[in-house]
């Protein structure tokens, strides 16, 4: 679909609240209250510095067949010939996900203090050492591909993510100019899911209105 106006930034993505053990989102609630910061919810204000979210691609999904063929000599001298070798593509017999690269990167903006970093930093090592110490996360992370309008088209539906590392810090004195600094933090995923959703009409069916 053309468009005058097109845009590139139009979607819409959260890490959700459970995923985050309730200790450490205790933790930076009473940090962000005490300092009387503009955001007051710590999960609020991680997900605001986020700056976009890149899904990996799949690849190689034909596998090559060597192809030899042999020609009998055409003059009867019990000869053959072998005709150079050559590869025919078919399909992979594995499942396309299977083809994945399972990992996809946050990209956040450094906030003041870096509050919004060791929040993240601090949910790795819950997940990693404290299973026990807080509820189940989400089984699932959700990308919303919008419209001009926005209104969502699609989603991507990210299954049983979980962090594989972050970015480390870097700090310096020499650095004469401010500049937006950013880190990722890459997650795995088992499965994923892209699905459409209905989008509404014009006038909205009222008989489907409870």
């Amino acid at each position: 679909m053309l468009s005058l106006t097109p845009r590139f930034d139009l979607f819409k993505f959260s890490i959700p609240k459970d995923f985050f053990p309730k200790e450490v989102i205790d933790k930076y609630y009473r940090i962000l209250n005490e300092n009387q910061s503009v955001i007051f919810d710590p999960v609020n204000m991680v997900n605001e510095s986020i700056q976009g979210i890149s899904i990996p691609g799949i690849n190689d999904i034909l596998e090559p067949q060597p192809q030899i063929s042999y020609n009998t000599n055409p003059r009867g001298m019990m000869r053959q010939n072998v005709e150079p070798k050559h590869d025919n593509y078919y399909k992979a017999p594995s499942n396309p996900i299977d083809l994945m690269d399972k990992e996809f990167t946050v990209t956040f903006r450094q906030n003041q203090g870096l509050l919004n970093y060791f929040m993240m930093y601090e949910t790795l090592f819950y997940h990693m050492c404290k299973p026990l110490m807080y509820e189940k996360g989400e089984d699932m992370f959700v990308i919303n591909i919008l419209g001009e309008k926005g209104n969502v088209y699609s989603q991507i539906i990210l299954y049983q993510p979980q962090i594989i590392g972050i970015d480390g810090l870097e700090f310096s004195y020499s650095k004469v100019q401010r500049d937006t600094e950013t880190f990722n933090v890459k997650f795995n995923f088992n499965n994923l899911d892209y699905d459409f959703v209905p989008y509404p009409a014009k006038e909205p069916d009222v008989s489907l209105i409870k």
